[in-house]
């Protein structure tokens, strides 16, 4: 969660569209950590670039890039870490253009297999097979005690039953039952070791854990695997963000965000740790942005008003900054006390004093021992001062 503890002016994006930037991706799908040479054709005009030391490149709309030319790049293989990749595209507008440089040697290395889900379930008891059929009828119920009775019934018959252990590690995570659900993956994981659900949730937890270094490892080595599963890209892109590696998160957001066949939750939080990641970087306009679509997808989701109403108070959109804020709070609670820090900022900068202190002694009163406790106590006591004057 990021606070802000200082109102500040932020620069707003001038008028004109961005331009594009190139990233490029090694054939294991990390990102390049080195200068990539190419050329560009477009139109029968062919120029050689390099890319910086991260493996990316601007297009600037100044040399003549255009939404209608069709673009056919050329990164010839260093003869060692990547072959001779051709790719073309057009300039849609989008921010982010990833470039997937292909293996060096003529044959690729496989994919990894996933299991073959038909072949595990065929050594199922059918007594475990009615049992996990009858959870699933309860799960569209909402029944949670029966989902769990269920699928626990299912692995007393057939303890390496996959379905029923993926499903019970994901009822327990979803009720920060995180040690049962540790134990439940596990278990799936070595019943079915290239399936990357349950280490993808492995990996999940180990974020939410604060194990943010054990998490990357863990997330990395699986995307390397399975580098067309954007679940795994949002996940670790999390876990980066953490450890605030955001260079390394912001491609894997912004190249998950291109995958049309995402559902609803996890295009949601998509944007909504790419508009986090932006408010850490200070580019508030843009944060605000993805945060916008995020709290269209999932508009429940306190987490996401905060970070909304903290980017609209850097740009001083003080109404639209106000009502996410109390929105925030009023999903959270507590747990989001940091939104009556905020609009204690919003309500300072409008001269409205009483409102202001009310919301600071809030913050304090939620938030126990925050690290800026003695400067809001300051800002309470020079309130009340001028009140009590006035």
């Amino acid at each position: 969660m990021v606070l802000f503890a200082v109102v500040c002016l932020a620069a707003v994006a001038g008028a004109q569209e961005p331009s594009p930037t190139l990233q490029f991706f090694m054939p294991d799908g990390s990102m390049a950590r080195r200068e990539i040479r190419f050329s560009i054709e477009v139109e029968g005009r062919v120029e050689t670039f390099f890319s910086d030391s991260r493996g990316r490149f601007l297009l600037r709309r100044a040399q003549g890039i255009s939404r209608e030319a069709e673009y056919r790049l050329t990164a010839v293989s260093d003869g060692s870490s990547f072959g001779t990749t051709t790719a073309t595209f057009k300039d849609y507008g989008a921010p982010f253009i990833p470039i997937y440089l292909k293996q060096f040697s003529e044959r690729a290395t496989p994919a990894a297999k996933l299991v073959d889900i038909a072949e595990s379930d065929a050594r199922v008891p059918e007594a475990a097979k009615q049992a996990y059929d009858a959870a699933m009828r309860a799960f569209k119920d909402g029944k949670r005690d029966e989902i769990i009775a269920g699928l626990e019934r299912a692995l007393t018959i057939y303890p390496d039953y996959y379905r029923a252990l993926n499903g019970l590690g994901l009822i327990y995570m979803r009720m920060n039952r995180l040690d049962d659900a540790t134990r439940l993956f596990e278990r799936a994981s070595k019943i079915a070791p290239r399936a990357h659900t349950p280490r993808l949730n492995l990996g999940m937890i180990l974020t939410r854990r604060a194990r943010y270094t054990e998490a990357v490892a863990l997330l990395e080595a699986l995307h390397k695997e399975n580098q067309s599963v954007s679940e795994v890209r949002i996940a670790l892109a999390d876990a980066l963000i953490a450890l605030n590696r955001l260079d390394d998160a912001e491609p894997h957001l912004r190249t998950a965000l291109l995958d049309t066949k995402l559902d609803r939750q996890a295009i949601g939080n998509a944007h909504y740790w790419l508009g986090l990641l932006l408010n850490k970087k200070h580019s508030y306009a843009e944060a605000a942005l993805e945060l916008n679509e995020a709290a269209e997808l999932l508009p429940n989701n306190g987490r996401i008003r905060l970070q909304l109403g903290g980017a609209l108070l850097q740009l001083e959109r003080w109404d639209d900054a106000e009502r996410e804020l109390l929105a925030a709070y009023r999903m959270g609670g507590t747990q989001l006390g940091g939104a009556q820090l905020m609009l204690g900022q919003i309500y300072f900068q409008q001269k409205k004093y009483e409102s202001a202190l009310k919301a600071f002694e809030q913050y304090l009163a939620d938030v126990p021992a925050p690290p800026n406790a003695a400067e809001i106590r300051g800002v309470i006591a020079n309130i009340k001062t001028g009140l009590n004057r006035e």
